[in-house]
């Protein structure tokens, strides 16, 4: 293990970067039944379960299918995986598809028994995730529903423990239940040998809210001194520590341990087949209601996809953006949740793309674009050859903002381009002496930062704070905003940051039709929605925020932006008088 901590407001070091990478490894989630033989009361997809353990050469398809598609984590879950008769089949079945980690998620009853760890080992398995719940029998199998359950699986987890050969942690779903014995639990585990934590929260789905929602469900900021409890022990320097669903703003001064967004794609592969049908037939998501989102992780990421909705199918929007490469950079999509496709809440799962009458809704792009009388285009491309030819398809072009890697040629014909975004101090100046009106708007970084301070404003000038997809990424890139404004007094529009960090209001940026976020017959897709979300629409504030005059109209911070520097950034303004 590492020996180094990190907190937000510094520079995330190895063991950062280390959650970085396993949250962005190519993992092939599996379920292998739809049973399980506990009953835990806040299970997230019980309305799956119907008793039925899933088809081997189904299961076989989506490991080979998954592992062709690049994976390189196999996880083999439930319902619970290991009363599947095939259960070790399916872990050696892994092992030759060449998948370098295989893991499985259980309540780990079954490896009290010797003999099952050595056979599941020697088949290939090599990480044990124990869904454990409390710190003894009382708690744990209250939460379960079974009595015994603490006593099987606690001498499952010591047994591989003591065998030493698999990787061994910990999945804690934290609840009413059981958090305010959330320490003793953490010191219990560690105590056996456990260095490695997933703390859950508890999300409402399933049991956890049709039987479970009066008294799993708590006040985050009263449960605070036992999640600060939780958030000190990570300090530790033999200790892996990962919050996962937790609301950001809640784990404020250790906002490196805010989940990696890019895990959001594993939460919406578990709910896949409710927003295709969302997206393919306007059937709104069952689950939308005040009073249960504001339980669920996945809230912002949803109303940023009605949003999106809105945007594409009503036709309200004033530009389009064009990204040329993006299609090339999507990564697979693999390890879809099989259960989507069964029954869910009573309906029978709807094929991915299929079936949908054509409606305006489901105009190809460049009708839609015209029936919107859009006549700005913002085009992400590596030159003016690649820009022009992204641009062909539409017709009434009048305004054009560029995003490109060179700019050669621009000189010679900078007709109805409006704006260009420069990344380095080579492409402002390049873009400044351009004899065009045009706007430059300067990503805001080390490099830009210097150019900025060192030269004379320009009327043409806009400032603009760049994402980035990892933490890792804006720990190197970002600047200290505040610092750099508290300096850079002169009166350019900033983009991409709160009024509490620029010293004024923001500017807005035009509504924008998003195409990155489309399949190549123009309609919406939901990973491709949330890729975009993730790098662009997530963003996040501090509590102390509600009591800013901003609030209701401020989306705060980038989500990783937040995880990199800390709300620390964020101040907030009082109202006048």
């Amino acid at each position: 293990m590492l020996t180094e901590e990190v907190h937000s407001a510094g520079v995330a070091d190895d063991k950062v970067a280390l959650h970085e990478d396993a949250a962005h490894e190519r993992r092939n989630w599996v379920r292998l039944t739809y049973d399980c033989n506990n009953k835990c009361i806040f299970c997230l997809d019980s309305d799956t379960h119907d008793g039925e353990m899933r088809d081997p050469e189904e299961v076989k398809r989506q490991i080979l299918d998954g592992r062709k598609k690049g994976a390189t984590r196999l996880i083999l879950s439930g319902g619970e995986p290991t009363i599947h008769p095939r259960y070790v089949d399916f872990i050696r079945l892994g092992r030759l598809a060449g998948y370098p980690k295989i893991q499985t998620v259980t309540n780990g009853r079954l490896f009290a028994y010797q003999e099952f760890i050595d056979k599941c080992v020697a088949a290939g398995l090599s990480e044990i995730t124990f869904s454990l719940h409390g710190p003894n029998a009382r708690v744990h199998d209250a939460l379960v529903g079974v009595k015994g359950a603490f006593e099987q699986e606690s001498a499952g987890l010591r047994k591989a423990l003591d065998d030493g050969r698999p990787i061994v942690n910990v999945d804690i779903v934290i609840n009413r239940g059981n958090v305010k014995v959330l320490p003793e639990m953490l010191e219990t585990f560690y105590g056996w040998g456990v260095r490695e934590f997933d703390l859950l929260q508890v999300v409402p789905f399933g049991r956890a809210f049709t039987e479970g929602r009066d008294i799993l469900f708590y006040d985050l900021e009263e449960a605070a001194p036992y999640v600060r409890e939780a958030l000190a022990f990570s300090e530790r320097p033999d200790v892996h520590v990962w919050f996962n669903r937790f609301p950001p703003p809640h784990l404020e001064g250790y906002e490196h341990l805010i989940q990696d967004p890019y895990k959001l794609n594993d939460e919406v592969r578990g709910r896949r087949q409710e927003l295709d049908r969302q997206l393919e037939h306007g059937e709104p998501l069952d689950c939308r209601d005040p009073g249960r989102c504001k339980y669920c992780y996945l809230e912002s990421l949803c109303d940023g996809l009605e949003v999106a909705q809105e945007t594409t199918h009503q036709h309200r929007f004033e530009r389009v953006r064009l990204d040329t490469r993006w299609e090339a950079s999507l990564p697979p999509v693999y390890g879809g949740d099989p259960a989507s496709a069964r029954k869910v809440n009573g309906k029978v799962g709807l094929p991915v793309f299929g079936g949908s009458t054509p409606t305006l809704e489901h105009l190809p792009l460049p009708a839609r674009v015209a029936r919107a009388g859009a006549t700005t285009f913002w085009v992400k491309a590596p030159d003016l050859a690649a820009a022009r030819a992204a641009l062909a398809p539409f017709d009434d072009v009048e305004a054009i903002e560029l995003e490109l890697d060179d700019y050669a040629g621009l000189a010679e014909d900078p007709s109805k381009v409006t704006r260009a975004i420069a990344s380095t101090p080579a492409q402002i100046e390049e873009l400044l002496a351009v004899d065009a009106p045009f706007e430059v708007l300067v990503d805001l970084g080390v490099a830009t930062m210097a150019w900025l301070d060192a030269n004379p404003p320009s009327p043409r000038l806009a400032i603009r704070q760049p994402t980035y997809e990892r933490l890792t990424e804006a720990s190197e890139q970002d600047v200290d905003a505040p610092a750099f404004f508290a300096r850079y007094a002169k009166d350019v529009p900033v983009e991409g940051l709160p009024a509490c960090v620029i010293g004024r209001a923001p500017r807005i940026p035009a509504r924008t039709l998003d195409t990155a976020m489309m399949r190549p017959d123009g309609q919406l897709e939901i990973f491709r929605y949330t890729r975009r979300y993730i790098l662009d629409g997530y963003r996040s504030k501090s509590l102390r925020c509600r009591a800013c005059v901003h609030d209701a109209e401020c989306a705060g911070l980038h989500i990783n932006q937040v995880r990199a520097h800390g709300y620390r950034w964020l101040a907030p303004i009082s109202p006048p008088g």
